[in-house]
């Protein structure tokens, strides 16, 4: 059977879903005592709905954690630079830009660099104040637990992870899902940026892999952007960004070969050359993003 588009969307949100669990944590227990409810929803993807359909998104944590598994190391260097988001004066800047450093702090924390992740923290608390939605990091005095767990990483995942489940449960009840998935857009880009950047110095061929694993996800992306273009006309512009990166991806050889494949256990396998056409467009539009 031929895998067609929707097939390719369905993959990699089956890939996100098996993947969520806090590879990186270590320890048995984390020291802060959390909820069932907030354990059970830090696992979930979330879902970006419209009226006749939802996009399943990846969390940054997720993203983080699927490429720690495949051996991403630390690399100093590779997250955003900790500048005055003042520069940032448009609300799709500011939100593309929160997510770009929800995945830098995602990043910081699943490798223990602990002053990194609070610095990082702090940018995406004045990116929130910037959007209006800054009283979001006062819930559940997220922002003081974040700050006397540092150096517990199995704590900070999961206060991360309800930072986000909060954030969500205030765009939607504002009436701000555009806000979410321009997030998950930046994030998504960060993402894959610091993954390639790994992958230049390891060559490691499972993180090769995760690169087109996280692709399958974009179609969504998009998608989700586009059920909240009406919104925000600024948005137009961030889906033809993205869709240049997933342009670049369907003309790899490699993934024509995936697509007109009739077996269903085939994978795409990208080479070396590959990889690095892919991610020159994903640091190209990463640039555009950080510079406002």
């Amino acid at each position: 059977m031929l895998l067609n588009k929707k097939s390719l969307v369905l993959k990699g949100t089956m890939l996100i879903a098996t993947s969520m669990l806090f590879v990186a944590c270590g320890s048995d227990t984390p020291k802060e005592e959390l909820t069932e409810e907030v354990a059970v929803d830090s696992t979930a993807v979330v879902e970006e709905e419209t009226e006749t359909t939802s996009y399943s998104l990846p969390s940054p944590l997720q993203i983080a954690s699927i490429f720690k598994k495949s051996g991403l190391k630390y690399k100093d260097g590779v997250t955003s630079s900790q500048k005055d988001v003042a520069k940032y004066t448009t609300n799709l800047n500011k939100a593309l830009n929160l997510g770009v450093y929800s995945a830098d702090l995602s990043y910081s924390v699943l490798n223990k660099q602990n002053q990194e992740a609070m610095n990082y923290m702090k940018l995406c608390r004045q990116l929130a104040d910037n959007l209006g939605m800054g009283s979001v990091f006062d819930q559940g005095n997220l922002s003081a637990r974040f700050e006397k767990n540092l150096g517990n990483e199995d704590s900070l995942a999961y206060i991360i992870a309800e930072l986000q489940m909060v954030t969500d449960m205030y765009l939607d009840e504002n009436n701000q899902q555009q806000i979410t998935s321009i997030v998950f857009a930046g994030a998504w880009v960060e993402s894959l940026y610091i993954g390639s950047k790994v992958f230049e110095k390891s060559k490691s061929k499972d993180l090769n892999s995760k690169l087109a694993e996280q692709m399958t996800i974009l179609e969504s992306i998009v998608n989700a952007l586009k059920a909240e273009e009406k919104k925000d006309a600024n948005i137009t512009g961030l889906i033809a960004d993205m869709e240049s990166v997933k342009t670049i991806y369907d003309a790899l050889e490699s993934v024509k070969k995936f697509q007109e494949s009739t077996d269903e256990n085939a994978e795409v396998t990208l080479s070396d050359e590959e990889v690095a056409q892919l991610t020159k467009k994903i640091e190209e539009v990463r640039t555009k993003f950080i510079n406002g």
